[in-house]
């Protein structure tokens, strides 16, 4: 209840109550926006960390793929050495067929990150860096000369025209697979570095990258060389079981033929 012998509100009070009362809305604004642009800035570099670790992934992804089209290189030049140095057991059809079983062009690179990175400006607004944009870029052009310069320079050497037309033994042991060893070393070692600074440009660490790669959905990439590797083997045993095979009938057939030569002569002595 009021009070009517208390005296009216002076001046000086009702200053005094207007200022409180906008330095009290001025901070319930700060704290509203302040709040929610803070929200805002965490939620950016959140997203911003998730996309540099997805991008980092791809890359790691793309070395692993590099390395398995590296040890499919290597096996070629080995086994081409086993042969020229007579150490070879097998037939000459066999002979081919292995080396052509270590064509590197089996091996693919996924596209879907590297699409969303090089085509989707949003992308790039999102990662915000300009440093690590600059490099990755550069990671994908690395990958492109590894596609371009050994994987399909290789393939056009093995298989110079249709899939299955690929060179005799004798020009296969001629390819120079020596300087394609050496070159997919040097790139696959230049995209190690990159995707490195990658990592410290983001601030990304190991541990960091094997939990996200943990979490992500979808059919793993071992799972998949898993896939590729039991089909490859089905194929390269049929093939060399065919080999075989021709190897055999060819020689009866060559076997039986001398037989008949040499039950002719001896037909003809006696006559």
């Amino acid at each position: 209840m009021p009070k009517f012998v208390k005296k009216s509100p002076t001046k000086k009070y009702w200053v005094k109550e207007l200022l409180m009362t906008i330095l009290a809305t001025s901070i319930s604004i700060v704290l509203t926006f302040g709040t929610a642009h803070l929200i805002e800035h965490h939620q950016k570099m959140q997203s911003q960390h998730r996309m540099a670790m997805m991008v980092v992934h791809d890359i790691d992804e793309t070395i692993h793929q590099m390395e398995k089209a590296d040890s499919l290189i290597r096996a070629f030049s080995d086994l081409q050495i086993t042969i020229l140095e007579g150490k070879y057991n097998g037939s000459k059809n066999i002979a081919e067929i292995e080396l052509t079983g270590n064509d590197p062009d089996d091996v693919k690179f996924a596209e879907t990150t590297k699409r969303i990175f090089t085509s989707n400006v949003d992308t790039w607004s999102t990662i915000g860096k300009v440093d690590f944009i600059d490099n990755v870029s550069g990671c994908y052009l690395i990958r492109d000369e590894y596609q371009t310069e050994v994987i399909d320079a290789l393939h056009k050497k093995i298989f110079p025209g249709d899939k299955l037309d690929y060179l005799p033994l004798d020009e296969l042991l001629h390819i120079d697979v020596g300087y394609y060893v050496a070159y997919s070393t040097e790139i696959i070692h230049r995209l190690k570095n990159a995707n490195e600074l990658n990592k410290r440009i983001m601030g990304i660490s190991d541990s960091e990258l094997e939990k996200f790669t943990e979490k992500m959905v979808g059919i793993d990439q071992a799972d998949l060389d898993s896939m590729y590797n039991a089909v490859e083997d089905e194929y390269m045993q049929s093939l060399l079981k065919r080999a075989e095979a021709i190897d055999k009938y060819y020689s009866k057939k060559a076997t039986k033929k001398s037989n008949n030569k040499k039950n002719s002569k001896r037909k003809q002595n006696k006559r």
